[in-house]
């Protein structure tokens, strides 16, 4: 009997093709179908026919023991029901954002946050125990996804209407702190249990606890106030100085004496980001702006699992560099400004895509390819910085939710496409994806470049302010930090002293006998 090495019997039993690196290797889903006795095959007369494999499949554990993929044959003919299950991800953020982010300028931020935490524990636990059944695992994962976008977005809007301006830039960055730390520890933990199902529970039940510390919820009290509920404004307010130390002595009647009176302001949702020329060239401008951020995050993170090397790490080392990123877009936004910010991002990642389209077909450069696809990601990061205080400081109170989730909505929209422009690079040419990516930052940077400038700027109260903001900027004008007498620190505590007299004179011209607020600074 002759001993065939595996090398020879791969070649026997498997045809040769070209994977998407051009390479000319043995196929993953073919077999020959032939008897070996057949005297056209042994003579080499006629091509060997081919067919599905039919024994099952094998696959690499070098770094995972059960993914969905993997446990239920999402391969060859089923290789698209991975890549569904991303799009189907996607669309159920489009929906989710587009009527959760309404819902939060109607029926309040703090609603909007608990119930997208409610929908995205039930959603991901359960999906975890579906995978056996498709179209019932894609239904519980777009659940799961429904509201995403929210769960990260309300607690942010509400942070920015109770700060001050100087602090909104400082604000965001924590945020993505923790954002960062969230998506550089997941693929450890994954790394370390080397199975989907138990990491989909570990990293989802815990979310609970934001249901346990009711103290520390609170609702927005500018937008309760732009909704005429002052007490409730005050019931808010005081939360907030009772968790700061700061008793507040402040009665409904002085509250709204404090608020300027203006008319409730009717809006139509998503129609009234529209109402008028310069307002609907600024959602225009901030949508392409949005769909040019998210189609390289999405398929950014795709494709490191299509890179060499361990994908673990190179997800980590993709999240690990949010955080530079973000230290660097906050240090340029405070600096230059949020729109010179998010151009000249943009044309760093263009600029970044141009070598590895010309490498990645280069043997041995794969460590070269994986750091400038970081690159590509860190410029990327910077313009979400940049590109979500553009969209919360740009809106209305009345509008801030709905214009922010808007912008995520169309973005999610194109970027179900991410996805597939992999699946382009897995099945086609590798290059292909960074081209795209090159294109699109392209357009970003042109189209950011022309949206006002936020920094410095006042939060648009009213939907007139809304559709003045900007209008007599110039151009090349970097907004200047208002003048102080002696420092910036200054002109904050300027500002506090003046709302204290205007508060202590509202308190005297009431009548109340509960004293003034001489010994406190009010809550923003």
């Amino acid at each position: 009997n002759e001993t065939v090495d595996e090398e020879r019997w791969n070649d026997l039993v498997y045809p040769k093709e070209h994977n998407s690196r051009g390479e000319f290797v043995h196929s993953s889903c073919l077999m020959y179908n032939v008897s070996w006795n057949d005297s056209s095959v042994i003579n080499n007369t006629l091509p060997p026919p081919t067919m599905s494999c039919i024994y099952g499949y094998e696959y690499d554990r070098s770094y995972y023991d059960r993914t969905p993929v993997t446990e239920q044959n999402w391969v060859c003919e089923k290789e698209l029901y991975g890549t569904n299950v991303f799009a189907f991800v996607r669309v159920s953020e489009v929906c989710g954002t587009f009527i959760l982010g309404q819902l939060g300028d109607r029926i309040g931020r703090l609603p909007v946050y608990l119930f997208s935490i409610l929908t995205a524990i039930v959603g991901r636990v359960f999906a975890a125990w579906s995978a056996s059944h498709y179209w019932l695992f894609a239904l519980l994962a777009f659940i799961g996804s429904f509201s995403t976008n929210t769960s990260f977005q309300s607690p942010l809007i509400i942070l920015m209407e109770i700060s001050k301006d100087a602090n909104r830039a400082s604000l965001s960055l924590w945020q993505l702190v923790g954002w960062t730390s969230g998506i550089c520890i997941a693929p450890l933990i994954l790394w370390w249990m080397r199975d989907w199902f138990w990491f989909m529970i570990l990293t989802s039940a815990p979310c609970i606890l934001f249901y346990c510390f009711p103290q520390y919820n609170i609702e927005s009290p500018r937008w309760l106030a732009s909704q005429g509920r002052y007490g409730e404004c005050l019931v808010q307010l005081r939360k907030i100085a009772t968790i700061n130390g700061r008793p507040l002595d402040l009665t409904e009647d002085q509250l709204r004496a404090l608020i300027p009176r203006t008319e409730q302001e009717q809006t139509y949702g998503i129609a009234s980001l529209f109402g008028g020329w310069h307002m609907s060239k600024l959602t225009s401008l901030l949508l392409l702006s949005w769909i040019c951020n998210t189609i390289p995050t999405l398929t950014l993170f795709l494709m490191s699992l299509q890179m060499g090397g361990n994908p673990f790490l190179n997800n980590f080392w993709q999240g690990a560099v949010e955080l530079p990123a973000y230290l660097l877009g906050q240090i340029c936004c405070d600096r230059i400004g949020r729109r010179f910010t998010n151009s000249g991002a943009f044309l760093g990642a263009t600029l970044a895509c141009i070598p590895i389209v010309l490498l990645i077909h280069q043997p041995g450069h794969d460590l070269y390819v994986t750091v400038l696809a970081i690159v590509v990601k860190f410029f990327v990061c910077v313009t979400y910085f940049a590109l979500y205080l553009q969209s919360v400081e740009m809106y209305p109170t009345s509008l801030r939710q709905t214009g922010t989730s808007f912008g995520i909505i169309v973005s999610n929209v194109f970027g179900a496409a991410g996805p597939y422009i992999v699946f382009l690079g897995t099945n086609y040419d590798i290059r292909l994806p960074f081209v795209v990516m090159a294109l699109i930052g392209l357009i970003g940077a042109t189209t950011s470049i022309f949206l006002p400038e936020t920094l410095h700027q006042k939060l648009p109260e009213t939907l007139e302010e809304g559709r003045r903001f900007g209008r007599e900027q110039r151009f090349w004008t970097i907004p200047s930090r208002p003048a102080t007498k002696t420092g910036p620190n200054r002109a904050d505590a300027d500002a506090d002293e003046r709302e204290l007299e205007k508060l202590n004179k509202t308190t005297a011209d009431t009548g109340d006998s509960g004293g003034g607020l001489v010994h406190q600074t009010p809550s923003r």
